[in-house]
């Protein structure tokens, strides 16, 4: 009798919890975005629950902003799009330039002020990540808030040399002050936290976990409350995903 008790104990607290999970599923949409909305379906079946969204994005040399994920497939969807559409809404775009380099950063700043200027968008509706700092400069000095791409995906990879190598390159770029935050997968959380000591905005994703997977787990909820950490991407992808 006992062991039943405590089994139907266990089972009423897990339901409790994931009862509470739905509860708060949507009550945190300036910290918790869309991740990976790269189609113009995706953008309007999820807009209601994610006002916040970040797209992929390949500058091309043509000089437009190619909406993909990687550099050799395209579906021929332009920032402009999104644009046109956030313009009469409410909401902020991550934008994620996989190829914005020192060599490519004028033109890509160039056109990218030309857009904002034709759709009337404000600088600060935007975060701007590339995986150069270098690059990145430019853009912070023109106003726009800018995140460096962290780019190791987990630090359980490195040994205690180079994470701490890796560690002190971090810090000498926010020493520098060139961007605005540093943005990484949710796995380097803790280990950023507990050795940066830098007071830079921080950024992430769990683009595994939906928006109940992290309310429910306990790591999820020390990110969401914590004030240093601006944004987490989760996922969602509902039927039109690429």
């Amino acid at each position: 009798m006992k062991t039943i008790h405590l089994v139907v104990g266990i089972v009423l607290t897990l339901m409790c919890i994931l009862f509470m999970g739905f509860r708060e599923i949507g009550r945190y949409p300036d910290k918790i975005w869309l991740h990976r909305c790269n189609s113009m379906e995706k953008l309007y079946e999820k807009h209601m629950i994610y006002p916040n969204i970040e797209v992929d994005l390949v500058f091309r040399e043509s000089r437009k902003f190619d909406v993909t994920h990687d550099a050799d497939t395209t579906f021929y969807l332009g920032l402009a799009s999104y644009f046109s559409y956030m313009r009469k809404k409410e909401g902020k775009m991550w934008l994620d330039i996989k190829n914005l380099t020192p060599e490519n950063r004028i033109m890509a700043l160039s056109s990218l002020d030309r857009l904002v200027e034709s759709f009337q968008i404000e600088k600060d509706r935007l975060i701007i990540e590339g995986q150069s700092w270098k690059a990145l400069e430019v853009f912070t000095q023109s106003g726009y808030y800018t995140s460096f791409y962290v780019p190791y995906d987990d630090p359980d990879d490195l040994s205690k040399k180079e994470l701490k190598c890796f560690i002190k390159g971090l810090q000498e770029i926010a020493d520098k002050k060139v961007v605005s935050a540093l943005s990484f997968p949710g796995c380097w959380y803790t280990e950023i936290k507990e050795s940066l000591n830098r007071s830079i905005d921080l950024l992430t994703w769990e683009h595994r976990s939906s928006q109940l997977q992290l309310l429910l787990s306990s790591v999820g909820r020390e990110m969401l409350f914590d004030p240093q950490l601006k944004v987490i991407l989760v996922k969602d992808k509902g039927k039109y995903h690429r």
